[in-house]
């Protein structure tokens, strides 16, 4: 016969060997997964910082190429008006030689500084349109009596001064009345296409 304490003791022994090895292995798998969880969690962290770099990153490339163009514009203008400024100071003085030579009526003397003029870098065309609007001297032989109303505008012809203006295509054009003693006797017509002096940078 089996004794019945012997079953029992053996059975509580076979149940806490059960017991210690299913433990272990539970403990075990909930590690895993309690790793696994962690190891998402940091993996998603960092593909969410690294989003966050790279928008930041971005935005700061963005920004700095914004402030860049903005710095560049400024300079530009400040170049342009100083630029503008000894363009109008040259137009006085070219108006006076103009206005001695159309009073002498010597229009080759007109001819002969225009070429010298379209000679220096960056400019297109000089000419010069009568009081009867039509073209007297155009360095560019095509306009020569050529209706300058149609050429240049009428509201080029009446400006009272020197006067420094955007022209079609970005080039600048220096508008130069030359003055009677009682009456306009012409206008002078500088065309350039001034160099970006930022090109490049």
């Amino acid at each position: 016969m089996t004794d019945p304490n012997n079953f029992t003791s053996r059975r509580a022994t076979l149940m806490s060997r059960l017991t210690g090895t299913r433990l272990p292995l539970w403990v075990s798998l909930v590690l895993l997964v309690l790793w696994l969880i962690t190891f998402a969690w940091q993996s998603l962290a960092q593909k969410r910082l690294e989003a966050r770099l790279a928008q930041d990153r971005e935005a700061m490339t963005s920004q700095f190429e914004a402030d860049r163009q903005a710095l560049f514009g400024q300079l530009r203008n400040r170049v342009e008006s100083s630029t503008d400024e000894s363009r109008r100071q040259f137009g006085l003085a070219l108006a006076w030689a103009v206005r001695g030579e159309m009073i002498r009526n010597n229009l080759d003397q007109v001819d002969q500084f225009f070429t010298e003029i379209v000679r220096l870098p960056n400019t297109e065309r000089v000419l010069l349109v009568g009081a009867d609007n039509k073209v007297l001297v155009s360095t560019d032989r095509r306009h020569k009596d050529a209706d300058g109303v149609a050429l240049v505008g009428a509201d080029t012809l009446q400006l009272p001064q020197v006067t420094v203006r955007a022209g079609q295509d970005g080039s600048r054009e220096l508008v130069i009345p030359v003055m009677g003693l009682n009456a306009r006797l012409g206008t002078v017509i500088v065309t350039t296409r001034p160099a970006d002096p930022l090109a490049g940078l």
